[in-house]
């Protein structure tokens, strides 16, 4: 018998709304780049966290882990609004 884990459902956008919210990055992945993120909508915009979540999660279960020195949502393949201010600004992961 197989087992299947139900895929918690996106959660509504800032999009749908108009303006990102204060304060909290989102992302959404490029059209041209959506073959290559199994479960995530193109087009979609959606907390950075939870995009990054998935993309990282994604990867494993495949069987292909993730360099983690690299970046999760690279901006080549992301588009990113929102956030407390400029990404130069922002600490990096592992100062947080």
């Amino acid at each position: 018998m197989t087992q299947s884990f139900p895929v918690p459902a996106a959660p509504r956008s800032a999009s749908e709304g108009g303006e990102a919210s204060l304060g909290r990055r989102e992302g959404r992945l490029r059209p041209e780049h959506a073959g290559r993120y199994p479960g995530v909508r193109a087009g979609v915009w959606e907390p950075a966290a939870i995009l990054c979540d998935r993309v990282r999660a994604s990867a494993l279960l495949r069987g292909s882990p993730p360099e983690w020195s690299e970046r999760a949502l690279p901006p080549e393949h992301f588009e990113f609004r929102g956030g407390d201010g400029p990404q130069s600004d922002r600490p990096l992961r592992e100062d947080r």
